[in-house]
C-alpha cells in the first residue's frame, strides 16, 4: 500500500506543470497603468501577478516606493548583461 501511496505521489509531481520564469523586459509604458510617469507596487503586481516583489524593490533604486521609466530601464539593462555574463 505504501509503495502504491508512493507511486502516485510520484506521479502527480510529474504531472505538475513546470514554473515559468517571469519576463520582466517589458516596456514601462504598459506597467504605469494610470499613466502618471511612475509605477506603483500596485501596478508591479497587476502586471506581474506571479510575480517576485523584490524585483520591483531592486529596481526602485532610491527607494521612493515607485519606479520611473528610468529606473526600469536601468533595472532591465543591469539583468541583461548580468544574464550575458
Amino acid at each position: 500500500m505504501r509503495t502504491l501511496f508512493f507511486a502516485l505521489a510520484f506521479a502527480l509531481l510529474l504531472c505538475q506543470p513546470v514554473a515559468a520564469k517571469t519576463n520582466y523586459y517589458v516596456n514601462f509604458h504598459s506597467l504605469d497603468a494610470d499613466v502618471d510617469g511612475w509605477m506603483s507596487k500596485g501596478e508591479f503586481l497587476v502586471a506581474f501577478p506571479d510575480g517576485d516583489t523584490s524585483v520591483f524593490d531592486q529596481a526602485d533604486t532610491n527607494k521612493d516606493g515607485s519606479v520611473s521609466r528610468e529606473e526600469w530601464e536601468a533595472y532591465k539593462q543591469a539583468q541583461g548583461s548580468k544574464n550575458h555574463e
